[in-house]
């Protein structure tokens, strides 16, 4: 018995050994190109500068705070998350593919859902750069405070996991070159209809369908969360929210697995 119990421990330290490595060669190659850096971070930077000085004295509209500014700056956040972390995942994934480095799998400790769960630490890590950043900027230059953090965290992560998920989905189906293409075709509309810019109330009949959309349902999580006020609908945005990061990883994982031993 002692046997077993031994070698299931040798076994998880290994399997965590591997994916530490993972995690930190991961981080080690974002770092050694400093472009990779600023570019990650560079669209939502640039969005909080512009909305900050052209509409921090604009009058609020919907819930968010005491201007434009403060309503939109969720969706710059989400859409930050959005594009940042299915473009970092899918391509390190077609990395992979071609590299043939989906192979080295089979050989290591480490699970699909353990090589899963490497790459998606390495992107939250490397998103949350952005994260940090756009909230510093807000906060310092603008004035706006984040009320309710622990929110904004879960806010967060769920959007990470629902779109690192997709990422992984279309890196799937998918080379370096249409990659891209599909993605914007989903990503690209999301934007401009999810409540990123406008409250969704503005949107008449199609509110309701609209607030079904992962990203309607994230932006409302983290417009609750930096206003420091509860919505009526936050618990629904919430569960909604982590509802679909744990139904999008769960078919990246099936996805992934089929792909791997297909080759």
């Amino acid at each position: 018995m002692s046997d077993i119990v031994q070698s299931r421990i040798g076994a998880g330290r290994l399997w965590l050994i591997d994916l530490y490595r993972q995690v930190y060669w991961d981080m080690v190659q974002f770092f050694r190109y400093r472009l990779i850096v600023v570019s990650t971070m560079l669209t939502s930077v640039s969005m909080v500068l512009a909305f900050g000085f052209g509409t921090s004295h604009v009058p609020a509209v919907g819930q968010g705070g005491a201007s434009y500014f403060a309503f939109v700056l969720p969706g710059i956040v989400g859409v930050g998350i959005m594009f940042s972390c299915t473009y970092t995942i899918g391509y390190a994934f077609i990395v992979d593919h071609n590299r043939r480095a989906m192979e080295d799998i089979v050989l290591s400790p480490l699970s699909y859902g353990g090589f899963l769960l490497g790459r998606l630490i390495g992107m939250m890590l490397k998103c949350s750069l952005q994260f940090v950043a756009v909230l510093a900027l807000a906060a310092w230059m603008f004035g706006v405070q984040v009320g309710l953090p622990g929110r904004l965290l879960l806010g967060f992560a769920s959007a990470c996991v629902f779109f690192a998920g997709f990422g992984i989905v279309v890196s799937c189906f998918t080379n370096e070159i249409s990659f891209a293409s599909v993605v914007n075709l989903v990503l690209i509309p999301l934007t401009y209809i999810c409540g990123v810019f406008f409250p969704l109330e503005n949107f008449g009949a199609g509110r309701t369908l609209i607030a079904w959309l992962p990203l309607s349902a994230q932006i409302d999580v983290l417009r609750s969360a930096i206003a420091g006020q509860a919505s009526t609908s936050f618990a629904y945005s919430l569960a909604l929210s982590l509802g679909y990061a744990l139904i999008m990883m769960g078919v990246a994982l099936y996805v992934f697995k089929n792909r791997v031993t297909r080759r």
